[in-house]
C-alpha cells in the first residue's frame, strides 16, 4: 500500500515537473508554435509536448491517490479508543 502511494506521488511530481519544464521551455522560444507540428521538417521535441504530457499525467495520478486513500480509510478497523466510546455509549 505504501509503495503504491509512493509511486503515485512520484508520478504526480513528474507530471508537475514536466508541465513546468514545458512552460519554461516554451517561454524560452518566445511562445513560438512554428516547430510544433512535424509536417515539413524532421521531428523536434517542442516544449508544448512536454507540457501536454505533464498535464495529462496529473489528473489520473491525483485520482489514483484519492482512490487509494479512500480504500485505506474504508478498510481500517476501529481503534480501541473508538470501541471503548461505543461500548460506553451502549451501556448508557
Amino acid at each position: 500500500m505504501h509503495l503504491k502511494l509512493f509511486v503515485r506521488f512520484i508520478l504526480l511530481t513528474v507530471g508537475f515537473a514536466l508541465t513546468t519544464l514545458g512552460l519554461l521551455g516554451w517561454q524560452q522560444t518566445d511562445f513560438d508554435l512554428s516547430r510544433m507540428w512535424p509536417l515539413g521538417d524532421t521531428f523536434d521535441l517542442h516544449p508544448v509536448h512536454l507540457m501536454v504530457l505533464g498535464m495529462a499525467l496529473i489528473p489520473p495520478t491525483a485520482w489514483e491517490i484519492f482512490v487509494l486513500e479512500m480504500n485505506s480509510t474504508a478498510t481500517r478497523q476501529p481503534t480501541k479508543r473508538t470501541q471503548n466510546k461505543e461500548t460506553q455509549a451502549a451501556r448508557e
